[in-house]
């Protein structure tokens, strides 16, 4: 609720929030930009978050995230104890496929990789666990937007086929195909999907990604918890 905010609470985590795997080094500039905030307001701010240690100045005065966020990160990381479910689905649609596999969830406006195997071959696409993409590009980004409430297309398709693959919606080289993870309810606790490069989803491929993906989905919705997943969208 409104009154329960605290602003300059709500400020330093925005300050922090500004940091991407794009952009680990932010300038005061750069981070006036991204944040709108008075320069002197992110100095104040940014002190107090070097001295507690999530945020560092270098020598040429640009920032980036300080180490105390790996402790809490570690910390939040093994009490969120889902990992070992889903870990070992991603693995072997990894292995079976040898295409990268994510779990994705809601986190505000964002998606959030939460999960992610790699693909075991040169080229393919690569993303780290914690990364932050957009809900309007990327399949995964799109079924999230279907199943919280986003109207028209291509979300009421996405709706009633339950599945979405994109072909160089964020990327032009890499295509994608997800599935959302229900509750009994049919309220969204993540979503699950395979990426790689264009050229290896022909059609016959990703019609047998998307009777796997469903397979797993509707296995991993039964055995995880929703309420922490939930949590993380809001």
């Amino acid at each position: 609720m409104a009154q329960d905010r605290v602003e300059a609470v709500e400020r330093a985590l925005d300050i922090l929030n500004s940091f991407s795997e794009e952009q680990p080094l932010l300038s005061l500039k750069q981070l006036a930009e991204h944040t709108g905030f008075y320069k002197s307001t992110i100095l104040r701010l940014a002190a107090s978050l070097e001295r507690y240690g999530y945020l560092v100045r270098q020598q040429d005065g640009r920032y980036r995230l300080g180490l105390a966020l790996i402790n809490l990160g570690d910390i939040s990381r093994r009490n969120f104890d889902i990992g070992s479910i889903v870990r070992p689905v991603l693995d072997g649609l990894r292995d079976r496929f040898n295409e990268s596999v994510a779990f994705y969830v809601k986190s505000g406006d964002k998606r959030l990789c939460l999960y992610r195997a790699n693909a075991n071959r040169a080229i393919r696409h690569q993303l780290h666990e914690g990364h932050r993409l957009p809900l309007d590009k990327g399949a995964a980004g799109r079924v999230i937007l279907a199943f919280t409430g986003q109207s028209g297309e291509p979300y009421e398709t996405i709706r009633r086929q339950q599945w979405y693959a994109s072909h160089g919606e964020r990327d032009p080289e890499v295509a994608s195909v997800c599935v959302p993870l229900l509750t009994s309810d049919g309220e969204l606790m993540a979503t699950l999907s395979i990426s790689g490069l264009i050229s290896r989803f022909d059609e016959a491929r990703q019609s047998e990604y998307i009777t796997e993906l469903q397979k797993c989905a509707a296995e991993l919705a039964e055995q995880l918890d929703p309420q922490p997943l939930l949590e993380l969208a809001h």
